[in-house]
């Protein structure tokens, strides 16, 4: 919606702290400890947008649940949630982010604002610094210094924070429109941005031009279109290793990393489901591509309705730009008979389809090759 529309309608800050104290049946809000004494809580920021010590997570390793560093806890301890804030803001409260460690984000219509605990004061929110879109913020994420801003028309912007000054600068933007869910930094240069047509993308600044346009100069790398809204998306790693990945990595096929997933990212839909990206190599992705591209003409495993399954996942995207590639589509292979792969696997491809695919030498492109990495990634992830 439009700035002005943005900032027709009020919202509302609250603060919530966790306080130390006893069990009673006064019918407040109360949470069990089992977590440590209150004499191990750091500051209010930290108890108020969920930061908590490393240690404090030791009864989830094994230990003891009634113990936390060797002493005996009550069991009768509890966290009581209390109000320390409130307060009516100009403008819909939709998204809300921790920045540096002692800093919070706070988005209200189109403008969004850099606040603090002044003296670690929870009762106190202080502004430090507003930067303004020009449509409704729907999303806030953060990566060090760096500031993800996503809104309902204009997509992703990118800005940095000046302390010293108490400025926001706007570094960054969205080549195309879109209507923000979600948004994730994996670095300082790369964010993964889901939006309301089910599509999610990946766009960077790294190796920008230096006279790119200031109003439309992040990089689109990759998209796909999961016809599904992803309306949260969270960060992760998975780390997994199979017997034989001493002989893959000393054969002649590409070298893999699937045995560590670093920055995978995992996306929760409006309708229930649970998606999981995970990064690979080059050489990875061009592998699975060609099969992939084989899969979806081949009539053991091509769509059953006969749709298109490029132009389906490549909806809503510009052409020609790299898809991530379909795990649904890609597993079906593993559930083949070795006959029926290898059979997939010599098909010939439509001169279209060839054309956009890079050539791979014969010692990469080997059945054997092809099912030990799809099964590093199926086991990776089961």
């Amino acid at each position: 919606m439009p700035s002005a529309a943005a900032e027709s309608t009020n919202g509302r800050l609250l603060v919530l702290y966790l306080e130390h104290g006893k069990n009673s049946d006064s019918g407040s809000m109360m949470i069990c400890s089992k977590a440590g004494s209150s004499s191990q809580r750091t500051s209010p920021f930290q108890e108020i947008l969920g930061y908590v010590p490393d240690q404090l997570s030791s009864s989830s390793l094994g230990f003891d649940d009634n113990r936390y560093n060797g002493i005996k806890l009550d069991e009768d301890d509890a966290w009581q949630l209390q109000l320390a804030y409130a307060a009516k803001w100009q403008g819909m409260v939709l998204a809300i982010c921790p920045y540096l460690d002692h800093y919070f984000l706070v988005s209200a219509g189109n403008a969004f604002y850099v606040c603090g605990f002044p003296n670690d004061n929870p009762q106190r929110v202080r502004k430090f610094a507003v930067g303004r879109t020009r449509y409704m913020i729907t999303s806030l994420t953060a990566h060090f210094t760096r500031i993800a801003v996503g809104d309902c028309r204009d997509g992703i912007l990118f800005y940095s924070y000046h302390e010293e000054a108490r400025k926001l600068e706007q570094l960054y933007c969205d080549p195309y429109q879109r209507l923000v869910a979600d948004c994730i930094l994996l670095d300082a240069d790369t964010a993964v941005v889901s939006d309301r047509k089910g599509n999610i993308s990946v766009l960077c600044s790294e190796h920008l031009e230096e006279n790119v346009s200031p109003e439309c100069n992040l990089k689109l790398r990759c998209a796909y279109h999961m016809a599904e809204v992803a309306m949260r998306l969270q960060k992760g790693s998975i780390t997994y290793r199979l017997p034989f990945d001493d002989v893959l990595q000393s054969g002649d096929g590409p070298k893999t990393s699937v045995g560590s997933f670093q920055n995978t990212i995992i996306a929760s839909t409006l309708l229930g489901s649970m998606m999981i990206f995970i990064r690979l190599s080059r050489e990875e992705y061009e592998l699975l591509e060609a099969v992939q591209a084989r899969l979806v003409v081949h009539p053991l495993t091509s769509p059953i309705l006969g749709n298109d399954h490029n132009e389906f996942r490549s909806r809503e995207n510009p052409v020609g730009m790299p898809k991530m590639l379909d795990g649904d589509m890609l597993t079906q292979f593993l559930e083949l008979t070795s006959m029926q792969q290898q059979a997939i696997l010599s098909c010939e491809l439509p001169d279209a389809i060839k054309s956009s695919l890079k050539p791979l030498p014969p010692s990469h492109f080997q059945l054997n090759l092809v099912v030990q990495l799809l099964e590093r990634v199926h086991h990776a992830l089961s």
